[in-house]
């Protein structure tokens, strides 16, 4: 099936919300890790609390994979509303 014009422009820009969403996913985990590494050293203690964030954005990349990996089978409007759900839930925090 070809897409019309329209359709491809909101793939791209799709795409580039993903690839945004996914840098932002990875930063915010790649920090909370060290963090996490910090406290435990300093402490000794792990926390659930000291865990908790990072399992957040653990969970939102597993959604951006989903998202990613059904992709040829997603229309624009499905892809859209999907990430508009995660960047919801990811960015409120």
């Amino acid at each position: 099936m070809l897409l019309t014009r329209q359709q491809l422009k909101a793939k791209k820009r799709n795409a580039k919300r993903l690839s945004q969403l996914l840098q932002d996913a990875r930063r915010e985990l790649e920090h909370n890790i060290l963090t996490l590494e910090d406290t435990v050293l300093d402490q000794g203690i792990w926390q659930m609390s000291d865990i908790l964030p990072s399992q957040n954005a653990h969970s939102v990349i597993g959604e951006i994979l989903a998202i990613a990996d059904a992709w040829e089978q997603l229309n624009h409007f499905e892809i859209e509303e999907k990430l508009d759900h995660i960047e919801g839930k990811f960015y409120q925090n």
